[in-house]
């Protein structure tokens, strides 16, 4: 069945090319290989099921294992459901796009304008929603009709990088900074490699000179419009073209051609979310840590040439590298990050089979230098001018912050059994900054500050320190299932000594969330408050525990008041656990340890930062273009 004859295969343009399932089915023989392997030496992934299932057979244990990636927290069910939305948005675009027949109209233009016509041709590859192996066919029929290759090349190397379905499932995974970035390096690795095209022009890259003679791309022109007579054709093989010849319902038309995007492009996403699982699940963390830990000085160069032979499709690597981050124990290389997502799908494996297929050797070789070692340039350049070591990029927490209050803090370790924490900043690699989040059991969100001091009055009007508090709020918030109430956050600090400047809540802080962001805060101590009880808790959505803020006596937490501050946050309201620059003592970690250890996360010794940590060393850059990015998402969501 696999070699027979496509017998409705189009005259002009021959049956599709089946390449890229061949590429999807071993990744996903890979995969099940993977997981086999796993269960068969280690036992099931999660550990209620190694006590229940001792005994059984592997085939009973592995079924049990399958049903528990598929419904688990951050299982295939919950990663599906989260990227589905952004994806069918993108689908509509695409949709739209091909009804109208905009790229086709697009191409016209590109042979009015000289080199210009490679920042065109950049451009317009970031906004067509083809695949990789897509774009191979239409960078054809532009040959065909005599268009220059530098613009051609061009178009090769971002439509790849960047689509509508690819921007919308970049921001929900990684958010609006990363977005930003990925489409900045795809648009410059574009532009490059046109200009390097061009200034090749006449050293054997003339376009008459640049296919195998007789090679015919196959590919989606099944179009009697189509300005090219090469691919012209009357065919009605595609869905979206057989119904087009039955109606002139543009809005049937626009539904049909959707249909098809939505089936020629969900099989890449779907199995994208499932490797991106089986990575978080099986793959061992010691070797994500050193590709893609901040100790790695050639990962970047090892990503690159790695995901050469893997199939990574501009849909699925955002997944991917969202259930990476999860994974690591500390912060993610930006770099490598980055050069994972623009290296892997520039070279996706059935793009170069075509591309062997139809096109001169010498021009199959100048693009994989192109994307391969301008992946390499691009991403240790931003390494250097864009990423901040140690801190996690794109973080909500740390959104339009250039940087926050130092000095003197305690150190965050994060558990073995604890899954649902990211690290947020690790200077020295002594973690200052950590969330917890799982949604799906219920719980509302954590932010641990082991430098909790810059919310108090002596950090007030440092640096971003105001930013860094509001955006704290608002994710809490937003990761927050409270019905009792909202915006409501209770700040208790556990002293009992009289306010002083260096243990009470910043005013400015204060006035900034009631007044700008609409909360309503309530301060108190052990002074004023003996207790903390439920009832007293019921009444907010978030609680804010301050501790370490002087060494006074009496202000420790008891065993009831701890269950009773995780119970809350099991029913959904939202928590932020702070150390003060007096918190390193051996008793007050102790204490505050038996909260934090709730979420399978400890507070030990003390570190001595530099009064400024640096974020964002664009910040200003990135701050409008994100803001008015995330005003746009949260209108189509």
């Amino acid at each position: 069945m696999k070699n027979e004859k496509n017998k409705n295969g189009c005259d002009v343009h021959g049956a599709p090319h089946k390449g890229a399932n061949r590429t999807l089915l071993v990744l996903m023989g890979a995969a099940l290989f993977l997981m086999v392997w796993q269960v068969w030496v280690n036992g099931p992934t999660a550990q209620a099921l190694k006590s229940k299932l001792a005994g059984e057979s592997f085939f009973v244990i592995f079924g049990y294992e399958i049903w528990d990636m598929i419904v688990s927290t951050d299982g295939l069910a919950f990663q599906i459901t989260e990227v589905f939305p952004y994806f069918m948005v993108g689908v509509f675009f695409a949709g739209y796009i091909r009804t109208y027949k905009l790229t086709q109209k697009l191409q016209r233009y590109l042979n009015r304008y000289g080199t210009a016509s490679i920042l065109l041709g950049a451009t317009i590859g970031m906004f067509t929603p083809l695949c990789a192996c897509g774009t191979l066919t239409t960078a054809i029929s532009l040959i065909f009709m005599s268009m220059p290759l530098a613009p051609i090349m061009a178009l090769l190397v971002t439509s790849p990088l960047m689509s509508p379905s690819a921007y919308l499932i970049t921001y929900n995974y990684l958010g609006p900074e990363w977005t930003v970035i990925k489409t900045l390096a795809s648009f410059i690795l574009g532009i490059s490699a046109g200009f390097l095209t061009h200034y090749l022009r006449n050293k054997g890259f003339q376009t008459k000179e640049v296919l195998i003679e007789g090679a015919i791309a196959r590919g989606d022109f099944h179009d009697e419009h189509y300005p090219d007579e090469k691919f012209k054709c009357d065919c009605k093989e595609k869905f979206g073209n057989r119904v087009a010849a039955k109606t002139n319902n543009m809005f049937v038309i626009f539904l049909a051609k959707s249909t098809e995007m939505f089936l020629m492009v969900g099989k890449y996403v779907l199995v994208g979310v499932v490797i991106g699982v089986i990575v978080q699940r099986y793959v061992p963390q010691d070797w994500i840590s050193k590709l893609f830990g901040q100790e790695g000085v050639f990962s970047i160069v090892w990503i690159t040439f790695g995901s050469i032979p893997i199939f990574l499709h501009q849909l699925s690597t955002p997944g991917v590298l969202y259930n990476i981050k999860g994974t690591l124990d500390s912060t993610l290389n930006g770099g490598a990050a980055l050069a994972f997502l623009i290296g892997g799908p520039v070279t996706a494996m059935p793009t170069m089979i075509m591309f062997w297929a139809v096109f001169k050797k010498r021009v199959f070789t100048l693009y994989m230098f192109i994307c391969v070692v301008g992946t390499i340039i691009i991403a240790y350049s931003f390494q250097a001018l864009i990423f901040t070591p140690y801190v996690d990029t794109g973080n909500a927490l740390l959104r339009g912050v250039g940087s926050v209050s130092g000095g003197r803090g305690a150190i965050i370790d994060k558990g073995p059994e604890a899954e649902h924490v990211k690290i947020v900043m690790d200077p020295q690699q002594k973690s200052l900054l950590a969330t917890y989040y799982n949604g799906n059991a219920g719980r509302g969100g954590v932010v641990f500050d082991a430098g909790g001091a810059k919310f108090m009055e002596d950090g007030a009007g440092k640096f971003d320190n105001e930013k860094y508090i509001r955006n704290v709020a608002a994710w809490i918030e937003d990761q927050s299932f409270s019905m009792l109430s909202s915006k409501n956050i209770l700040v208790y600090i556990l002293s009992n000594e009289p306010g002083k400047p260096h243990n009470s809540f910043s005013s400015k802080v204060l006035d900034s969330l009631m007044k700008k962001d609409d909360f309503s805060v309530s301060v108190t101590s052990r002074r004023e408050t003996p207790e903390i009880s439920e009832d007293l808790l019921l009444q907010y959505s978030q609680i804010w525990i301050f501790s370490g803020m002087d060494k006074s006596s009496g202000t420790f937490l008891s065993d009831n008041e701890v269950e009773i501050i995780t119970q809350i946050n099991q029913f959904g309201s939202g928590l932020l656990i702070g150390i003060g620059q007096q918190g390193d003592s051996a008793e007050g970690l102790a204490d505050i340890n038996r909260l934090a250890k709730e979420f399978g996360v400890t507070f030990s010794g003390s570190v001595e930062n530099s009064d400024e940590l640096r974020v964002s060393k664009f910040v200003d850059t990135f701050r409008i273009v994100p803001e008015i990015m995330g005003k746009w998402y949260k209108l189509i969501n």
